[in-house]
């Protein structure tokens, strides 16, 4: 884990309770009521960190000409995604939302917790959207 991915490590353990984190090679996870959200660098030069978390899964749907639509302009110069991308992982035939950040983009614990409450705010969206098209309702673009 990056030095970056340390110090924001420590600043959710100031915002959560320490059952709510873990940590892994790569990053670690912080688990909230809503979404347990994955907080991970992209290795390399860059110096980029991600957060993601899972919308939900798609089952045994495919993913059909109406919500492809509705994510593809989602994610149209970010309009309905707050500068986070919508993503498919074919593995687990499940809808992704992730962001990206520079190094020392939350300077504290408070602008942690003002980004994880927007980022979470955008899942719930998108789940919703999601869940829309799994009952077969018209999914909003």
């Amino acid at each position: 884990m990056t030095r970056e991915l340390e110090r924001l490590a420590g600043l959710a353990a100031e915002l959560a309770p320490p059952e709510a984190l873990s940590h892994n090679d790569l990053g670690f996870t912080l688990a909230t009521s809503a979404a347990d959200l994955d907080f991970f660098a992209s290795g390399g030069a860059s110096s980029a960190i991600y957060c993601r978390a899972r919308v939900g899964a798609l089952g045994e749907a495919e993913c059909p000409a109406a919500f492809a639509e509705a994510a593809l302009m989602g994610n149209f110069f970010w309009r309905a995604t707050e500068g986070a991308t919508l993503s498919w992982n074919e593995t687990e035939n499940a809808i992704y939302l992730t962001d990206r950040f520079d190094e020392g983009a939350m300077a504290d614990a408070k602008a942690l917790a003002n980004y994880a409450d927007g980022f979470l705010r955008t899942l719930h969206d998108w789940r919703a959207r999601l869940q829309s098209y799994l009952e077969g309702k018209e999914v909003s673009k």
